[in-house]
């Protein structure tokens, strides 16, 4: 997706939940899409179609996540950037992690760009910002653990980034058990140790629930429900006691002994009380069984702004 059309999602969906926000709002003629969709103070009209999706389910596996300008590369580390531009910038935050994190970057740029952000990007496929020691073949775990030592390092060289947003893979963590720990305990204490290393001008650390998984032939289903005329979303929808697995992210957050760790989970836009959705508000969620689309993270964009607004007024 280009930057425009990214940008056109998010203010679709920005000026839906601004005019949700004015007590005399009504219902809008303009039909929602994707995520805002799910939030209860939404005024737009429902979908008008409910087999249109977006982005083609059949193409979505090859899409690229939300646009990034490389400003720092060497082998084994980079460092792009997206947000406000760095010239008219309030503030610099990062976004680190694994693929997971990565995703998220859509949803980000809404963010940052409403706040003023220059927001640096530094992702390693299958390498969350942790400690604990991943259980991954060579050469990429000796990839990952460099990785690791140079973004630890890159924080020290750079004070300005005050904020840093973390997201990771959940489930089966695929980490090596240390200390009579379980794998889950381990990848819990691998986060909260990394954590404590960041240096002590990162002043906040925002822990991003991660995304639910799905069926593994998610845009095949989707393409045979539109085919079929059955609406995709409820036709390929998953058990959410399925498709949710533990966090060890969120529940190092929740264990941490002060407030320089917060938590953002938007479950709620992508699942209900019993389901988790494939297709919301005509917009495709998720391009693989575990990666969101940068169309549906831009459209969480507003909703996450809502959040961190919320995050840091309290």
């Amino acid at each position: 997706m280009r930057l425009g059309q990214v940008l056109s999602v998010s203010i679709v969906a920005c000026s839906a939940i601004a005019v949700a926000a004015s007590p005399a709002a009504s219902v809008d003629d303009e039909p929602c899409f994707g995520a805002v969709v799910r939030d209860p103070e939404r005024t737009c009209a429902p979908p008008a179609s409910p087999l249109s999706v977006t982005p083609d389910p059949a193409t979505a596996a090859s899409l690229r996540g939300a646009p990034c300008t490389f400003v720092e590369k060497v082998e084994g580390f980079s460092v792009c950037a997206f947000g406000a531009p760095a010239e008219e910038a309030v503030a610099t935050v990062a976004l680190v992690g694994d693929s997971h994190a990565s995703q998220w970057r859509g949803a980000l740029d809404v963010v940052a760009r409403a706040k003023g952000w220059w927001a640096l990007s530094m992702m390693r496929s299958s390498c969350p910002l942790s400690k604990a020691v991943r259980l991954l073949a060579e050469p990429k775990f000796s990839a990952c653990r460099r990785w690791k030592a140079l973004v630890f390092r890159w924080f020290a060289s750079h004070p300005e980034v005050e904020t840093v947003f973390v997201a990771g893979l959940t489930g089966g963590s695929g980490v090596r058990p240390s200390r009579g720990r379980t794998e889950f305990g381990t990848a819990v204490a691998g986060f909260r140790r990394a954590w404590a290393a960041l240096p002590p001008t990162v002043r906040r650390i925002v822990v991003i629930r991660d995304t639910p998984k799905t069926r593994a032939d998610v845009t095949t289903c989707v393409q045979r429900a539109v085919a079929a005329g059955r609406p995709p979303g409820d036709a390929c929808a998953t058990d959410r006691r399925e498709s949710l697995d533990p966090d060890p992210a969120i529940a190092a957050a929740r264990r941490w002994p002060t407030a320089r760790v917060r938590t953002v989970d938007l479950t709620r836009y992508f699942c209900g009380p019993h389901r988790c959705y494939p297709v919301i508000g005509g917009a495709l969620v998720l391009r693989d069984q575990h990666h969101m689309t940068a169309t549906y993270a831009a459209t969480l964009g507003p909703l996450l702004l809502r959040e961190i607004d919320l995050m840091l007024a309290t």
